[in-house]
């Protein structure tokens, strides 16, 4: 069988879907020869790339998300739902005291309980150590490069990876200042393309912005704007993907990781619904089709 590679992009809790994906894949004999993550991407696929095999990763994934450092990082004030006026309320009042902190300090969420956090999933492993190839990303905010790690410690690169702008703290380098992969390559589908691997498969865990909504603000319509322009810059990340599997999960937020068996789940389902098209990337068939530069790249782009 020729060798294929994973991308597996961020977005925050909604990577938990990542889990359900690589479950199924080793079900049916299909290991993958690289890994790339970007964000929470990077968490899962450093943690399954370490092990060698999906097995434990959804224990693991759950110590972590139950961890008194997790817990810690108060993630639920950034998804308090708009039940109500009350609930709505709370919501606009958090937001607009985060902005303000923001001026004051680089992050929402301290360097301390990030470190701890990572340490208690990867301690002192480094890239040396893993099972499977994998590379993970982060953007330079000084040079605006991205940065690539495949050498030195775990948890620095993947602390790096998830740094998301504001929440948090931004990993400091000697004279870089890295943040989150996502905000230049949110699905790191060119990472996977370098190894050299004959199939690329990508897990994009986003969608097209919903139709409607309010647009009375320029705040509104400047985050219309910008969901609209990482979503052109997304479809034109997976076109260079063989295959592209797109879990249901771009209506949950970002921040929720409470579903967490929900986003398993449909991360299992989209990838058992898809299984005979995944194996057929590998039959001789593709490989002359795709010789002759008439495959069709990503044809599994639905949204639901």
């Amino acid at each position: 069988m020729e060798k294929f590679g994973i991308a597996l992009g961020g977005g925050g809790a909604r990577g938990l879907a990542h889990i359900g994906v690589l479950e199924v894949l080793e079900e049916n004999k299909l290991i993958p020869s690289f890994v790339a993550g970007t964000s929470m991407g990077a968490v899962i696929g450093a943690m399954y790339c370490l092990a060698g095999s999906a097995g434990d990763l959804k224990k693991k994934a759950e110590k972590m998300i139950h961890s008194e450092e997790f817990e810690k990082f108060g993630l639920r004030k950034f998804y308090t739902k708009f039940g109500n006026v009350f609930e709505r309320f709370k919501r606009e009042l958090f937001e607009k005291i985060y902005l303000g902190e923001l001026f004051f300090k680089r992050s929402y969420f301290r360097d301390e309980a990030t470190k701890k956090l990572f340490f208690d999933l990867f301690g002192y492993a480094e890239f040396s150590d893993l099972k499977i190839p994998f590379v993970c990303n982060a953007v330079d905010i000084k040079s605006g490069e991205e940065v690539i790690f495949s050498e030195g410690r775990l948890l620095d690169a993947v602390r790096a990876s998830c740094a998301i702008p504001g929440i948090f703290p931004p990993y400091v380098n000697k004279t870089r200042i890295l943040v989150d992969g996502g905000v230049v390559n949110n699905i790191p589908v060119e990472l996977v393309k370098r190894s050299g691997v004959d199939v690329i498969l990508a897990v994009y865990l986003g969608g097209p912005p919903e139709p409607g909504g309010e647009f009375n603000t320029g705040f509104q319509i400047n985050q219309r704007s910008l969901s609209i322009m990482k979503y052109q810059l997304d479809k034109r990340i997976l076109a260079q993907a063989d295959f592209v599997l797109n879990p249901a999960v771009a209506n949950f937020h970002w921040a929720d990781f409470s579903p967490f068996d929900e986003l398993i789940r449909r991360g299992r389902e989209v990838t058992r619904n898809h299984i005979k098209e995944i194996k057929s990337l590998f039959s001789f068939w593709h490989r002359f089709k795709k010789h002759l530069g008439i495959s069709r790249r990503a044809k599994s782009l639905h949204y639901k």
